[in-house]
């Protein structure tokens, strides 16, 4: 029962060391990540402002262009655009887009057509960038495209487009026509095949502020969104990143969205979740930059790993030395008990039961046979002719013929029997289980037979008697002492004979 809770006192130990070692591991990879985390965000921040510094820069300078050269288009505009798509390859185009009234409506697309050719027309623009119907319902005020740098025929289709027609480019529009700034549109599928963001500005917006005018021309600059993307950052296993636009709803379309690398429940089961959110940018680009990180094992290196598999494994030895010691102790200490028991219930000389554990045994016996009405016999010993043989050839010759003594007994007896000394050269059995009288008789016959065969010790031819008397259980006593009083006077009978022939 010591070795089974010492070794399960070991396993608990060993398990629970082995999770400090890894629970201190994991707590310095789990601050590390945190602070990964956060000089991410600031990166990160700080690379998006950036970015959103360059995209203001590009649409105002080309806002003071246009506002020096209100023709579109020209030879100068071409190249002063292919100078801004040379040198910022996240540009896709810049456009302008003039408010026509209704009144002017016919002259405007007379102009137009004389600039652009006779199929320029002014239409919408359907779902997916394509140029849609000519026929236009009737408002007060309409704003198509008028220019796209750089042009190609890819795009030129787009010429006469009335964004305010366009769902997806009504809220930039309204924006920037009510507030007189730049305003930020959401993602759009672009021709190209990827999405693009529209900034888009009012040109001279003083009346807009101050006597609430329309403007009559607006710049727009269209960029790709993968352009907000984190540029030359690594991003973490797992982690997750989103920009979206300030105030958009979860499951609207983010400009950016990143998902990281999933792991199962077992691998992440008790690390914390990182979440960053911050707000970005100004009035006219208003984006939210949102970071999701649940932590798990992978944060541990493969030499940390192996370092925490190498300790709980020394651990595991250390442990296993230690038990295999504490189990010697226990087996040593064990051996010396059962030898003092074996010394305090046994005859030292002939190995056989004590008086001790004679009497103890045969307790148990009477109290067995009273529950299944059995009966029991005890047989008494004693050696004739046993001291003139320690006279004659010394007690070192006797205890040696003592010692044949027991191991005829034992011979004849059976293995559930119980044989014991008593001290000199008396003997006591006890036999159990017990059917009939004649067959205790025939013990005693063969156990006369047998001691009285002679002892060759020493040289010395000896030759011995022996005395037995029966007691049975429960006629002759309930009571040990009584068992033994019967026996033993039934021996004296029994010797009276035997020195009658001598």
């Amino acid at each position: 029962m010591r070795n089974k809770l010492a070794i399960l006192a070991c396993a608990l130990l060993w398990l629970l060391l082995s999770a400090l070692i890894s629970l201190a591991f994991l707590s310095r990879a789990v601050l590390s990540a945190e602070q990964e985390f956060d000089l991410l965000g600031s990166r990160l921040s700080e690379q998006l402002t950036q970015k959103l510094q360059v995209n203001a820069t590009i649409l105002d300078s080309y806002a003071t262009f246009a506002m020096l050269d209100r023709q579109p288009a020209t030879e100068q505009e071409q190249v002063f655009v292919r100078q801004i798509a040379e040198r910022y390859p996240q540009l896709v185009s810049l456009e302008r887009i003039q408010r026509v009234s209704q009144p002017m409506l016919t002259a405007w697309q007379q102009d137009m057509q004389s600039a652009w050719g006779q199929d320029f027309r002014l239409h919408d623009r359907d779902g997916r960038g394509q140029a849609g119907k000519p026929a236009l319902p009737e408002r007060n005020q309409y704003y198509p495209l008028i220019s796209i740098l750089p042009l190609s025929p890819t795009v030129r289709g787009l010429l006469g487009t009335d964004i305010a027609e366009d769902t997806r480019l009504q809220a930039v529009l309204q924006e920037a026509l009510r507030f007189g700034r730049t305003a930020m549109s959401g993602p759009f599928a672009l021709k190209e095949g990827y999405h693009g963001i529209m900034l888009l500005q009012p040109l001279n917006a003083s009346p807009v502020l101050l006597h609430g005018q329309l403007p009559t021309q607006l710049v727009a600059l269209i960029l790709r969104a993968d352009y907000l993307r984190p540029a030359d950052t690594s991003l973490p296993s797992g982690l997750s990143l989103t920009i979206r636009q300030r105030g958009q709803a979860a499951s609207g379309q983010a400009y950016v969205d990143l998902v990281g690398q999933a792991y199962g429940w077992l691998c992440t089961l008790g690390f914390p979740r990182l979440q960053l959110e911050r707000q970005l940018g100004n009035e006219s680009q208003p984006l939210t930059l949102q970071l999701d990180w649940q932590l798990g094992w992978f944060l541990l290196s493969g030499f940390e790993r192996g370092v925490i598999v190498c300790q709980s494994l020394l651990l595991l030895l250390l442990l296993g030395i230690g038990l295999r010691f504490y189990r010697g102790l226990l087996s040593r200490q064990r051996r010396r008990e059962n030898h003092l028991f074996y010394l305090a219930n046994h005859d030292r000389l002939t190995g056989l039961a004590n008086r001790n554990l004679f009497y103890d045994r045969l307790q148990h016996a009477t109290s067995r046979l009273n529950r299944n009405g059995k009966r029991l016999a005890v047989l008494f010993l004693d050696m004739d002719r046993f001291k003139p043989v320690n006279d004659s050839y010394g007690h070192a010759t006797g205890d040696k013929v003592l010692q044949l003594i027991a191991a005829r007994i034992l011979a004849v007896m059976r293995s559930e029997d119980t044989v014991a000394r008593l001290g000199g050269d008396e003997f006591v059995l006890l036999m159990e289980d017990v059917e009939s009288n004649r067959e205790a008789d025939r013990v005693v016959e063969r156990l006369k037979h047998a001691i009285q065969q002679p002892y060759e010790v020493d040289g010395h031819s000896i030759r011995l008697g022996v005395s037995i008397g029966i007691a049975y259980y429960p006629e002759d006593g309930m009571l040990i002492e009584e068992l033994l009083a019967v026996a033993d006077r039934m021996m004296y009978d029994d010797k009276v004979p035997a020195i009658t022939r001598h």
